[in-house]
């Protein structure tokens, strides 16, 4: 299923399909660097499947939590980013939940002034919500998304069976948050 969302300055598209993430190429261009932020909950898995798919792709790790959304973490990754020689026409992929979504959207969105950036978000909520919303932020100290931005994904890649992995508590956590957004 493809869906679209027509922005002012580019239509993102959300593709929802079992196993898309084994074939990313269907949905973006891949001809370039790719860095994919994830964090330790997402299963090893789902990072080399991804990275496989990718000539020229690299990969970043960060701890699983909130504590993940920081200016110190934003740093490294630009760091490395910069280290890489990424330039604007290279991508940003998110691999995870919505604390990936946001602090990997904060990246592409400021990095350069912006660069290409999809999402392939792997939790309920971050599928329902937080990956097609296009907020962007990281915290400082105790604040919340103080720092932050609005940068649409060109892609939102859901692939349902990343929902198998989570345990029922956050699959069903995701849920009650969807049918709250709907209320």
């Amino acid at each position: 299923m493809e869906l679209a969302i027509n922005l002012a300055e580019h239509t993102s598209r959300i593709y929802i399909e079992r196993e898309a993430r084994l074939h990313l190429a269907d949905y973006l261009n891949l001809n370039c660097k790719v860095m994919i932020i994830t964090d330790k909950g997402v299963p090893e898995q789902y990072h080399r499947e991804i990275l496989e798919q990718c000539e020229n792709g690299y990969l970043y790790v960060a701890e699983q939590g909130e504590g993940t959304k920081s200016l110190a973490v934003y740093e490294r990754i630009v760091e490395r980013l910069l280290e890489l020689d990424f330039s604007r026409k290279d991508l940003i992929i998110a691999l995870g939940g919505g604390v990936i979504g946001d602090l990997s959207g904060f990246v592409a969105g400021t990095f350069k002034r912006g660069m290409r950036f999809a999402s392939v978000p792997t939790t309920t909520l971050s599928q329902i919500d937080s990956s097609i919303g296009g907020k962007a932020a990281v915290n400082m100290g105790e604040v919340k998304n103080v720092i932050g931005t609005f940068y649409h994904p060109e892609a939102v890649i859901i692939d349902l069976d990343t929902l198998k992995t989570l345990p029922k508590r956050r699959y069903h956590n995701g849920l009650v948050e969807a049918v709250k957004a709907g209320l």
